[in-house]
């Protein structure tokens, strides 16, 4: 969270969040999850030693092993130190990072000195509770305190209306509101061609996802967005943490529904119809690519490859399977 004086910046403490969650959910019918909420205020963050951590992970079955909030950080952080930039002015400045501000909200940019954050940690359980839970906590906080939000993950910056608007809905047809997806040249095959990268799936315990191969034609690129936002809703799905407390491990192929993309969008599914000749779905791999300096920090990027039985094979043409797999689904013709 952005603020621009420092009485607005001043620390927060849990005592503080419990009272402007009791204060905002005093009542049940307003926000049934409140009690969930308070919980979340109150739960210190578990530190563990890296090299202890063997030692110290909780037992299979044990309710820290298998309950959905982990704890909340909270400091105060001002937006230069050492003479480095908390958020960088090209972030601040860049036209569609900050798209979704008013005028006004992009004019009080370069008076925000300070910035809160707050950061939950959580599983991957009940249509991702524990985010829904930390996006409700940082708009309660920052409409109190006139905060402008940052997104460190997709370097976006909005206003707290616009926050709330993108709030994940707990049916999660609202997945690509959370995510970006950023355009990059593409290195690995023929000039000239792009790849597509999301930026944001850290939130949803997954890898940020990458389709390369691509054509700078706008429709294939849309194409292109259409299918990671389906593939990263079937991520946050197939991503669910199994209640014993083992993780579940992705399958070697997934499975893309053009329902899939609809809802993502929070579309009704019916608009999925609109290409009566395209397939119901598509079935892709992914396999982990070296990390690379734009990269997020310490998270893993997997591109977006045909299934091992057509990739595994040295004549494969990642750029031809692209295309092809976004005409079948999508119906694009690039």
């Amino acid at each position: 969270m952005l603020l621009v004086a420092e009485a607005q910046a001043e620390p927060l403490t849990r005592d503080h969040l419990k009272a402007l969650v009791r204060r905002k959910l005093s009542a049940p019918d307003v926000e049934p999850e409140a009690d969930l909420l308070e919980a979340l205020v109150a739960m210190e963050p578990q530190v563990v030693d890296p090299q202890l951590a063997a030692a110290a992970r909780e037992p299979l079955g044990t309710p820290r092993a298998t309950s959905d909030l982990l704890g909340l950080h909270i400091d105060r952080l001002p937006m230069r130190k050492d003479g480095k930039e908390l958020v960088s002015v090209e972030s601040l400045t860049d036209p569609v990072l900050t798209r979704a501000l008013t005028m006004d909200e992009r004019a009080s940019l370069a008076t925000r000195r300070y910035a809160l954050l707050i950061r939950a940690d959580y599983r991957n359980r009940r249509a991702v509770l524990g985010l829904r839970l930390l996006q409700h906590l940082v708009a309660l906080v920052g409409e109190e305190r006139g905060a402008l939000i940052h997104d460190p993950d997709t370097f976006e910056t909005v206003g707290i209306a616009e926050f709330s608007r993108r709030r994940l809905h707990a049916s999660l047809d609202n997945v690509a509101d959370q995510i970006a997806v950023v355009p990059f040249p593409d290195p690995r095959h023929a000039s000239g061609l792009l790849r597509l990268t999301t930026r944001g799936m850290r939130r949803f315990g997954s890898v940020d996802l990458e389709l390369d191969g691509l054509p700078r034609d706008p429709a294939v690129l849309q194409a292109g967005t259409d299918l990671l936002y389906g593939l990263a809703r079937q991520m946050v799905e197939l991503g669910e943490f199994d209640s014993t407390g083992y993780a579940v491990e992705l399958p070697q192929v997934v499975s893309v529904h053009r329902d899939d993309v609809a809802r993502a969008y929070g579309r009704d599914a019916q608009a999925s119809q609109a290409c009566p000749t395209c397939d119901e779905e598509v079935e892709v791999h992914l396999v982990e690519r070296t990390a690379e300096a734009h990269d997020p920090g310490d998270h893993v990027v997997a591109r977006v490859v045909a299934p091992r039985s057509v990739s595994d094979d040295p004549a494969y043409d990642q750029p031809r399977w692209a295309r092809d797999v976004l005409r079948r689904l999508l119906g694009t013709s690039g």
